[in-house]
């Protein structure tokens, strides 16, 4: 069975976008591939409430002012010239760079990197660092066409070694069951109001303001129609205040509705008419994703890969990144055209079921390192080592 090792800075929880995917990597990927997921951070989650199929290694190599950093790296670069593995793939800033240099120094035949958002995070120095390490990548995996595009313009990548790998998504999960009313009662939403939502963690790029605007300027024409935003504060400064003060400022309060859906955001898109995305520079959105798997109509911005998702005009609408105008437009004529919202989310529903399901996903990484594996050099290729002791846990 061929050896795939996952090299990540952290994996907290897996209800953050990466992990979340990642987790369904291994979990799917367990009885076709001998796994090991090997982490730069320790985390209780992963060692014990996770129960990942795979073994688990910790390496801590965190800060780099520290001694302990740079004796652990070396202690990873040793590991994989014991573990020889097939294939590393590596997630997240970190891992994109010490990740694919330390495959490279162990003789690891095919090594790939990702990247799964608009790179707003990215400074010079890291930009400097990641190009480096391409040099020594097999691949990298994009989850959307824009991204893909991104990486070719700003690293330089050849576009011939990016392959695009959607998200994968569990269709099972969004039977609308949930009886509407109960969350509206809860909420303090009137029972026969419409019900608009945006669905985002609280950070400067889902544009959070975008729908509040919308939202205001809806509410001077029509009185039948609520605003949700389910989410949690992830970024600092506490920007859901910046959104809950723009709320107060522009006098909607008593319509823009707020909501944490910890755990159980299906339950909540029980309820959601029109489901928004007002992100700008998104690589692929897990929570349009979530609309179209639970039959949602959605407005999202035509900003990065939120194309790769919905087409307007055949999945749901799209509008230009933060015209609050254009959105309050295009949030109006979805609520009044039944038959165009029943269309869209026909369309949406088979599109993320023939292309973004998780067995969809699996079987495209499962191809797609079985190729890998396939045009590399025999394992015997790698550089000997001698096995190091480190933090095993599986």
């Amino acid at each position: 069975m061929k050896r795939v090792v996952f090299v990540v800075d952290h994996f907290y929880s897996d209800q953050a976008g990466t992990e979340n995917q990642l987790s369904k990597l291994i979990r799917g990927l367990a009885s076709r591939f001998d796994l090991e997921l090997i982490t730069f951070r320790d985390s209780e989650w992963a060692r014990t409430t996770a129960k990942l199929p795979c073994r688990i290694t910790v390496f801590q190599i965190d800060k780099f002012t520290r001694l302990y950093t740079y004796r652990n790296l070396f202690r990873f670069l040793r590991h994989l010239r014991a573990r020889r593995p097939h294939v590393v793939h590596t997630f997240f800033p970190v891992a994109n760079i010490l990740g694919v240099l330390c495959a490279r120094l162990a003789g690891v035949p095919a090594i790939v990197a990702s990247r799964r958002d608009y790179g707003e995070w990215m400074s010079a120095r890291y930009l400097y660092a990641t190009r480096i390490a391409n040099r020594f990548a097999t691949g990298i995996v994009a989850n959307s066409h824009e991204v893909k595009r991104l990486t070719e313009r700003v690293e330089g990548f050849s576009g011939d070694r990016i392959e695009v790998i959607y998200n994968g998504i569990a269709l099972e999960r969004f039977g609308r069951k949930t009886d509407p009313c109960s969350i509206k009662s809860t909420l303090g939403i009137p029972e026969t109001h419409k019900v608009v939502g945006l669905v985002a963690n609280y950070r400067p790029m889902k544009r959070h303001d975008t729908f509040v605007r919308a939202a205001a300027q809806i509410l001077r024409r029509r009185d039948d129609i609520s605003f949700l935003l389910l989410g949690k504060n992830a970024f600092r400064g506490n920007p859901k205040k910046r959104v809950e003060d723009l709320v107060t400022a522009l006098g909607v309060g008593h319509r823009v509705h707020f909501s944490h859906a910890a755990g159980n955001v299906q339950d909540y898109l029980a309820l959601i008419d029109v489901g928004v995305n007002c992100s700008e520079g998104e690589g692929l959105s897990n929570a349009i994703m979530e609309y179209m798997a639970a039959g949602v109509p959605c407005v999202v911005s035509d900003s990065g890969g939120n194309p790769d998702l919905i087409t307007d005009g055949v999945h749901g609408y799209t509008f230009p990144v933060g015209d609050s105008d254009a959105l309050a437009q295009k949030i109006l004529r979805m609520l009044d055209d039944e038959p165009a919202r029943r269309r869209f989310t026909e369309r949406a529903y088979a599109r993320v079921r023939d292309e973004m399901s998780v067995e969809a996903m699996l079987d495209h990484f499962t191809r797609y390192y079985t190729g890998l594996t396939e045009k590399a050099a025999p394992s015997g290729a790698h550089i000997p080592g001698k096995t190091a002791k480190s933090e095993t846990r599986g």
